[in-house]
């Protein structure tokens, strides 16, 4: 705020060059406060580069930066607010998922006898076992891919 208090009390309208010999100045063309007079003198070998500057650097470049800074700091904040909604919605998604249950009823087991084993084998069913999860999964909204 300092910034632009200061912008606002320094001499308005267009900053102009005035030149002498090795010497470089800074003028404001506002009449009604220092109309014609020299608001910045330089002298030496970087006073052509200063004077520029300082020229381009008028209080009205300044609260035009400030004005765009402003808008800057805004658009952050409200950027800022809208992903942390995000990512507050996407964690809370999250916890649902994570916190679903799905309840699979396998087939029933049917009795396998074979020459080289000793006793009799429980067996479940491959496709039958994929198409129960594939049914669950279904009820419950999820998807499934069975891979092998």
């Amino acid at each position: 705020m300092a910034m632009r208090q200061k912008a606002r009390s320094a001499s308005a309208g267009a900053w102009f060059k005035e030149s002498g010999d090795g010497w470089e100045a800074v003028c404001s063309s506002d009449g009604q406060a220092n109309g014609g007079f020299i608001i910045a003198h330089f002298e030496g070998p970087d006073a052509k580069a200063n004077r520029e500057f300082m020229q381009a650097a008028n209080p009205n470049v300044v609260l035009a930066l400030l004005d765009e800074l402003e808008r800057k700091d805004k658009e952050k904040s409200e950027l800022k607010s809208y992903y942390e909604g995000v990512i507050a919605d996407g964690s809370k998604r999250i916890a649902e998922l994570e916190a679903r249950t799905v309840t699979v009823k396998l087939p029933t087991t049917f009795w396998y006898e074979h020459d080289d084993l000793t006793r009799e084998l429980a067996v479940l069913s491959k496709r039958q076992v994929k198409k129960a999860l594939k049914e669950a999964f279904d009820a419950a909204g999820i998807n499934l891919t069975v891979e092998g």
